[in-house]
């Protein structure tokens, strides 16, 4: 899983949390970061993004990961939902699997990853 955020200590602290419950996680602090890691094999399963990043916002990457792997997961992380959406649906976008707010509630994270992991593995092993 990829985590990209620009604020280190919510990065890390996500990172953390998705780690205890079983996630191998990375973390970018960019967008030129988070680009440059998604065009490397293997890709990540899932993508959690800040919308606004230095060099490349949210919406760009998720549509770079998707680009280079349809089955990503892409959740876009952001305190401004509306601005996401509108941009997504003007785009006619498939992009975005879910826009979360922020502060982020990590129940309403695990809920919408496990649902991805469900839909993939319907044995329902545990995350990569």
């Amino acid at each position: 899983m990829l985590v990209v955020e620009d604020d280190v200590s919510d990065a890390r602290i996500l990172a953390q949390l998705l780690r205890e419950d079983g996630y191998d996680v990375e973390i970018v602090l960019d967008g030129a970061s988070a680009i440059s890691r998604l065009a490397q094999t293997p890709a990540p399963e899932a993508l959690i993004v800040d919308y606004k990043l230095p060099h490349v916002d949210g919406l760009a990457i998720a549509s770079y990961a998707r680009s280079r792997d349809p089955n990503i997961e892409v959740l876009v992380v952001t305190g401004y939902p509306e601005i996401v959406e509108r941009l997504a649906s003007h785009a006619g976008s498939a992009t975005l699997r879910a826009v979360l707010t922020k502060p982020l509630v990590y129940a309403e994270l695990m809920a919408h990853l496990e649902r991805a992991q469900a839909a993939r593995t319907p044995s329902g092993d545990p995350p990569p």
